[in-house]
């Protein structure tokens, strides 16, 4: 059977309900004082925990197989994810993210446990040589490393590349020779562009794929848009030049050959993927 795989979500925020405003990415998703970040730590764990299960409704529902999620809250934030999966046949690859934004050796190593990596805001939000640390750790232990990258403005490539990153996620705002940069380094970039439209951002997607990135697809933040990765592809083929034989590509081959999922690779849970 061909995987249909969600290449970045964030469905921790599925419990929260926006108000019809202008929103920037600052604003509503930056950490720690972004609204998500403030209404997440607010919340109860039923709270966080039914939003889960209805995001992972949506997708069991559109025929998704797998997704990569970007876990908030530390070890806490993935017990409760692994929580909503219980009976699920959906397989979660996740990719946790430290309480705070600075390292922590043994909280890294708490993470890791019980995860299949890390994934992290962006640069700009941490400091660098912080962040460093945080990605030569989970590289040593040969986990995955993503993270967002020149999403609502260019950020320095060389120095997000320098951290050896397995998934870049955005690059919506990079320039052409940024891209270029990153298909000569042979990292693939999931995409989203029904959560970059929300925030008025178009990434271009046809300058990507004519460099030669290797991309992905990605609903993003569940409370910005339904985790839906076929009303996703409806959406990038409405309003991209890209044809129906890439954005396919985008959530079967690509994932499966940039990620090895379907390759029998131990999760963190010990179940074969």
């Amino acid at each position: 059977m061909e995987i249909i795989v969600n290449s970045h979500t964030h469905i921790g925020d599925a419990f929260i309900t926006l108000d019809k405003k202008t929103w920037t990415v600052e604003e509503l998703v930056a950490p720690p004082h972004g609204l998500k970040h403030e209404m997440m730590r607010r919340a109860s764990e039923k709270e966080i925990l039914e939003g889960m299960k209805k995001a992972i409704s949506v997708m069991e529902k559109c025929g998704t197989t797998h997704f990569f999620d970007f876990r908030e809250g530390g070890v806490g934030g993935i017990k409760i994810l692994k929580k909503a999966m219980e009976g699920s046949k959906l397989n979660a690859v996740v990719l946790g993210r430290p309480v705070e934004l600075r390292y922590d050796s043994k909280e890294i190593n708490e993470i890791l446990k019980i995860s299949d990596g890390i994934g992290l805001s962006s640069i700009s939000d941490w400091d660098y040589e912080e962040l460093k640390k945080v990605a030569a750790h989970v590289n040593k232990k040969k986990k995955m490393f993503a993270i967002h990258a020149s999403e609502a403005f260019r950020e320095d490539i060389n120095a997000i590349l320098d951290l050896k990153p397995s998934l870049l996620i955005h690059m919506s705002s990079a320039s052409r020779d940024d891209l270029e940069i990153v298909a000569d380094a042979g990292v693939p970039v999931a995409v989203c562009p029904r959560s970059n439209a929300f925030f008025g951002i178009r990434p271009d997607i046809e300058s990507m794929l004519g460099c030669g990135i290797s991309l992905l697809l990605g609903t993003d933040n569940a409370m910005v848009a339904p985790p839906d990765i076929m009303q996703e592809m409806e959406y990038l083929l409405k309003n991209f030049d890209v044809s129906r034989e890439q954005a396919l590509a985008m959530i079967t081959a690509n994932p499966r050959k940039c990620l090895n999922v379907g390759l029998h690779i131990q999760q963190s849970d010990g179940k074969n993927r």
